[in-house]
């Protein structure tokens, strides 16, 4: 893993660490102040091998990144792939065009037939904002200084992570501010966690005194690849198994290095969360770094929009004809240039009716005037294997790949580790788990995940009444449920302390509701201050 920080407050501070042999090694253009860090990827070793520190600002020497070139290819591999690409632009843009009419029609029909929604009295109040692609504009806008993280996975994708500094905001009792990371979903980056004005949960969350990085996955934030161009399919070639094992670990094993924090919070919304879950799976050992896992809208099981069109039919496409028409690159491309392109209002109408068309994504919850910010960074490209993976598991067996033989996990006590150096996991290691969900969210089933932990089996609506442990929720709080002794065994090294049922919530509503700050802001800040941080450093 290599971090390369960007900031302008900082002083030269240069550190260079020993790399994986399996990470190649380059240098890294400096522009102004940087922070350059090299780690291990896992099993390898952390000790320096060069390091410099200076009060008076040196000049680093001038390092450059090689440029990435495109894969190296006969004349007719070159035509093949053209050919390749152009039968799957024609097919997906005849589908999209039909799919997007269809929305159209029904987003217009929706808003002729709307009866009863009263204007929030913040519609009207419009800040004065840009509307960009832009995360540190978005954290200048309201006050808090950005820091650019970009750093390398072990298969050689750059990530590109946020670090919120708060100006003049409480901190942790004057101690260290523990960190936070956040985690985006499908098609989407970091941004959505920016684009609620002043009530957005990366603002709340550094207004509380934590220390908040926002992650992205690879292709969200950018293309950057240490070799790789994103013009080739090759860079395309990842689904949800690397997002788990490369993607997730590295992000906090960067946040590890750079707070000397042994654990750190992580807060994943939907993919955000799946992608967690999958991790813990394939790598157990992971649990060691988490202080606590909240999961929004937990993207495990599938709802009941699978057996809907058009998603039924995606599902049911067989590998051969689904290659055919979404390629081997990235998922719909189109998507990505219109976005560039159209007008940001325009296109936010667009994306939300097709959106809503497909994931049930309404607006109910949402302040209108901010959805042209919320489509500035949603969608983001994502690779047609990746979806392929998701339709795989979540859309044909109703569950995660990598989860349904979760099962025959390890029982809590024994967590054997997946890397090289076969170690083993004690058995202390549990990570307390909270869970939101709406009960008006048709693409994922949080109850049904809920219910897989030991005394939440009668938890939520599908249970009589009389079987409910719990007063029955509230449309404007939601309630949250603790108690039983929380096991799973789908995921031993998780506990499930909270549970929160926010009634007529969709799938987006706990990152763009006008009210999460009522409904899900105070279980979160909640989980935060209760979990297990067991202060200390990373250990050397």
């Amino acid at each position: 893993m290599l971090i390369v920080q960007n900031n302008d407050s900082l002083q030269n501070n240069t550190a260079i660490f020993s790399v994986a042999a399996d990470v190649p090694a380059y240098p890294v253009e400096k522009k102004g102040p940087t922070l350059l860090r090299r780690s291990p990827s896992r099993g390898g070793s952390s000790s320096p091998i060069h390091s410099h520190h200076s009060d008076q600002q040196p000049s680093p020497p001038q390092q450059t990144l090689p440029q990435r070139k495109r894969i190296s290819r006969t004349y007719t591999q070159r035509i093949s792939i053209q050919i390749t690409q152009f039968i799957s632009s024609v097919l997906t843009l005849s589908i999209l065009t039909v799919i997007c009419t269809m929305a159209f029609a029904q987003n217009a029909y929706r808003t002729l037939t709307e009866r009863g929604r009263v204007a929030h009295p913040d519609e009207d109040d419009c800040p004065k904002e840009k509307i960009v692609p832009d995360e540190c504009y978005y954290i200048k806008r309201w006050g808090y200084e950005p820091r650019i993280y970009n750093v390398i996975t072990e298969d050689g994708y750059i990530l590109r992570m946020y670090r919120i500094i708060a100006k003049d905001k409480k901190s942790n009792n004057g101690s260290k501010k523990l960190p936070v990371l956040l985690g985006h979903g499908l098609f989407q980056c970091g941004g959505d966690f920016l684009a609620n004005e002043d009530k957005s949960m990366a603002f709340v969350l550094a207004d509380q005194g934590y220390d908040v990085w926002i992650g992205n996955t690879r292709a969200a934030g950018s293309f950057d690849h240490i070799s790789l161009s994103h013009e080739d399919p090759e860079y395309w070639a990842w689904g949800l198994k690397e997002l788990a094992i490369y993607d997730w670990p590295t992000m906090i094993d960067c946040i590890r290095e750079e707070t000397d924090f042994h654990k750190i919070a992580y807060i994943g919304h939907s993919q955000g969360n799946a992608m967690a879950f999958v991790g813990l799976k394939l790598r157990p050992e992971i649990a060691e770094k988490l202080s606590c896992f909240i999961a929004l809208a937990p993207a495990v099981f599938s709802g009941t929009l699978t057996s809907t069109f058009p998603l039924k039919q995606l599902i049911g496409l067989n590998k051969y004809t689904y290659s055919l028409i979404f390629g081997s690159g990235a998922f719909i491309p189109v998507m990505t240039i219109a976005q560039r392109v159209v007008h940001p209002v325009i296109f936010a109408h667009m994306a939300y009716s097709m959106f809503a068309y497909l994931f049930s994504w309404w607006d109910t919850h949402w302040l209108r005037r901010r959805k042209p910010k919320y489509f500035q960074f949603t969608p983001r490209p994502v690779s047609s294997q990746l979806i392929s993976d998701w339709m795989e598991g979540w859309g044909k067996r109703g569950v995660l790949m990598y989860i349904s033989e979760a099962a025959s996990s390890p029982v809590v006590g024994t967590i054997t580790s997946s890397s090289s150096s076969s170690k083993t996991v004690t058995a202390s290691v549990t990570v307390p788990l909270t869970i939101f969900y709406g009960t008006d969210d048709y693409l994922v089933d949080g109850e049904r995940l809920v219910q897989t932990f030991d005394g939440y089996e009668n938890y939520g609506r599908r249970a009589s009444p009389q079987d409910i442990p719990f007063l029955k929720a509230t449309a404007s709080t939601g309630t949250g449920r603790e108690g039983g002794s929380g096991k799973s065994s789908l995921f031993p090294m998780l506990n499930l302390v909270r549970a929160y049922c926010i009634d007529e919530y969709e799938h987006m509503d706990t990152i763009f509701g006008y009210d999460n700050v009522i409904t899900t802001y105070p279980g979160v800040i909640k989980a935060l201050s209760s979990a297990h941080w067991n202060i200390d450093t990373v250990p050397s």
